[in-house]
């Protein structure tokens, strides 16, 4: 019915038989492969907990497509990780300008932006921060923290458009303010209840058989 109302096309248009784009993406082996050659890498994040920043773009579209990395305080980001974690970039194809990572806090936030799919930095992450993008979907997958960083939500809402309230449905603590998102990092408050009902929702029956539903179809 999400889809059908969202297309404004009738229900019987669609096929409820999963993604086959997921099929697999909870594979064990096929996680542990990946982790092994991540940390063969990128020996640096070995030990560390992995905060992956993936938020979607500002603009009109792929011509002016932006980010305001001021909203971001590098420095405190840098204080926060310390010795645990590191902050990992990955920003939407169209933003084509990179991060500012002054070179002293190098050592702690990184941008792979130019890293080719996603979704396999899902097995590495131990959490997610974004915003209006629907990266979160599958992320929902892992049983992991999701924050929301959503510094122009009411103006995006308006402009923009979102298919439910970001305030009300989206499945993770929603930070209007970078002292929000900061606080909500160190006392932990990732609101995880609401990750774990969006997850119930829309992937209950996840069972990584999607392509071959589709093709019996």
């Amino acid at each position: 019915h999400v889809y059908s109302e969202g297309f404004g096309l009738p229900e019987e248009n669609f096929l409820p038989v999963g993604m086959a784009r997921l099929d697999g993406f909870l594979d064990p082996e096929k996680i542990a492969a990946f982790r092994k050659e991540f940390y063969e890498e990128y020996p640096q994040f070995e030990g560390k907990k992995i905060i992956l920043f993936a938020p979607t773009f500002r603009g009109t579209g792929q011509k002016v497509a932006f980010y305001e990395y001021e909203r971001l305080d590098m420095k405190r980001i840098y204080d926060f990780c310390g010795d645990e974690y590191v902050w990992v970039f990955k920003m939407h194809p169209f933003v084509t300008d990179k991060p500012p990572i002054p070179k002293e806090y190098a050592d702690r936030i990184f941008d792979l932006s130019s890293f080719e799919n996603i979704n396999d930095l899902y097995y590495v992450t131990e959490i997610m921060i974004t915003d209006y993008s629907s990266a979160y979907f599958e992320f929902a997958l892992m049983e992991k923290p999701v924050l929301f960083f959503t510094y122009d939500r009411e103006c995006y809402e308006l402009t923009r458009g979102v298919h439910k309230s970001v305030k009300d449905d989206a499945p993770g603590k929603v930070c209007d303010s970078f002292d929000e998102l900061i606080e909500a990092l160190e006392n932990k408050d990732y609101v995880s209840e609401k990750t774990e009902a969006f997850r119930e929702a829309n992937f209950s029956n996840y069972d990584g058989q999607a392509a071959d539903k589709i093709i019996d179809t």
